[in-house]
């Protein structure tokens, strides 16, 4: 059994005082138990302030996580503030590490990382818990792939990092108090613990019906679209102009490899030649359309599955992330999705986070499972 202990701060520049006030609410005195770990998500400027390291400084136990666009718990919900959650046992092992920064080449850095974990764990792992750099060169998905590959499909629920500015030039991951540009955090938690994962993204009813076939990309870069520049072809139907495509910053792409799987991915904004930088790779010959989704839709969507989620937990904790994608649907109403989380949950303990891509265990056609980046999706996990 895992117990999660949840606490929020806004206090930036006060690192004393912030981490008096977290550690105040975390009880850990009595609460702790024999094995904990401890996830950090916060607005960038805990980074720069010392907060996160502090914080970490002071907790007997491991901590990673990542920046985030804004974030909540049940005692406070902000665009600029910082949560704590700790999972802590009697029974369940965890372990955690980080790996060498990302320069090209997923493989060496993350097979070091996932050797070390899980020989710090001595046994196999229940779930993974990834924290993904956010990087224009080096896709999401190409670290959850390489993860799958070493774990063996090894159900894996995280994030990928995300911060407020238009570039998302500040996003971070966290290990023990340290913030990194360019490496995954990594934790595993033992055979003990008993996840349940639940997913929502776009409604078929929202996909508009005008499709268009992927003819150029590298990596998570869309290049050409029917052969046309990417923001060239959206210009072509209207939806974007003069090279500006924050217009459909909330709009999913809905991509159809041909295989029978359907793939979500979020649009980060233009790049210099007229691409597109999307939240994970396409496959060259996909066929593509755009999503639309409103806040209605947003909304609707979270309640229900956080009302499933309920009433499968019974009595235990969740952990969710949603994809950017989403917030931007809210317009001026930001905390929104934060709101209607605490509406649904009242007492119970969870964490809701922003996130750049939801790194999620998907059920396959077959009955088997794969781990999955996906975008524009609120993703849950219940332990």
């Amino acid at each position: 059994m895992i117990k999660i202990l949840t606490a929020f701060t806004e206090e930036i520049d006060d690192v004393g005082q912030a981490v008096s006030d977290l550690l105040g609410q975390l009880d850990l005195g009595r609460k702790r138990l024999a094995n904990s770990l401890g996830i950090i998500h916060c607005f960038s400027d805990f980074a720069d302030s010392g907060v996160v390291r502090a914080l970490s400084a002071e907790l007997p136990f491991d901590t990673l996580g990542s920046t985030t666009m804004s974030a909540s718990t049940p005692a406070g919900m902000s665009l600029m503030g910082l949560t704590v959650t700790v999972l802590t046992s009697d029974d369940v092992n965890f372990a955690s590490g980080v790996s060498a920064p990302v320069a090209d080449s997923v493989d060496a850095p993350l097979a070091e990382l996932y050797g070390k974990v899980i020989s710090g764990l001595g046994g196999k792992p229940a779930m993974l818990m990834p924290f993904i750099p956010f990087m224009l060169t080096v896709g999401g998905d190409e670290f959850v792939e390489k993860l799958d590959a070493l774990s063996g499909g090894i159900p894996a629920f995280g994030t990928m990092a995300i911060s407020n500015e238009p570039d998302f030039s500040r996003s971070f991951t966290f290990y023990n108090g340290e913030a990194y540009p360019a490496s995954m955090a990594l934790a595993a938690l033992g055979s003990g613990a008993d996840p349940e994962f639940l997913s929502v993204s776009i409604n078929k009813e929202n996909i508009l019906k005008q499709k268009a076939v992927v003819t150029g990309t590298g990596r998570n870069i869309l290049q050409t679209i029917n052969n046309m520049p990417a923001v060239k072809y959206l210009e072509s139907i209207g939806l974007a102009k003069g090279g500006d495509v924050m217009g459909i910053a909330s709009m999913p792409f809905i991509i159809y490899p041909g295989d029978g799987s359907v793939l979500v991915r979020a649009c980060f904004g233009a790049a210099e030649d007229g691409a597109l930088v999307l939240g994970g790779a396409v496959p060259v010959n996909s066929t593509i359309a755009l999503g639309v989704m409103g806040f209605e839709d947003v909304l609707n969507s979270t309640q229900a599955k956080i009302t499933e989620a309920l009433d499968a937990a019974k009595g235990r904790g969740l952990l969710m992330y949603s994809c950017g994608g989403r917030n931007l649907a809210l317009g001026i109403q930001t905390l929104a999705e934060h709101e209607k989380a605490k509406e649904c949950l009242g007492d119970t303990p969870y964490h809701f986070v922003y996130s750049g891509g939801e790194v999620f265990p998907s059920r396959l056609n077959d009955g088997s499972t794969a781990n999955r980046l996906q975008n524009d999706s609120l993703i849950i996990c219940i332990l």
